[in-house]
């Protein structure tokens, strides 16, 4: 893989974010929540990268238990697509 330019990291991390987001507002109204926290690290190295996200939930409102865990794995999904489309792209 070729790396990552500094752009591509910066719209990786931008997609994993608002997928996780609209997810979870998906759901619950964002006035439902004292505090929505999306943590998203991401690591480069030479011909891979890793990304890591975190999210908490701070609401009174009935959350699905599965609701960040769900968020994660479409965001993770929607990193994979964008990588994939890119290395065709660069092909």
């Amino acid at each position: 893989m070729i790396p990552l330019t500094d752009k591509e990291v910066e719209e990786i991390i931008d997609i994993a974010y608002s997928t996780s987001e609209g997810h979870i507002l998906k759901y619950v109204n964002k006035k439902e929540f004292e505090d929505i926290n999306i943590t998203i690290n991401l690591t480069r190295g030479p011909d891979n990268f890793d990304i890591d996200i975190n999210i908490d939930l701070d609401s009174d409102a009935q959350l699905p238990d599965d609701l960040a865990e769900t968020a994660i794995n479409l965001s993770l999904d929607a990193v994979d697509d964008y990588v994939e489309n890119r290395n065709k792209n660069l092909d």
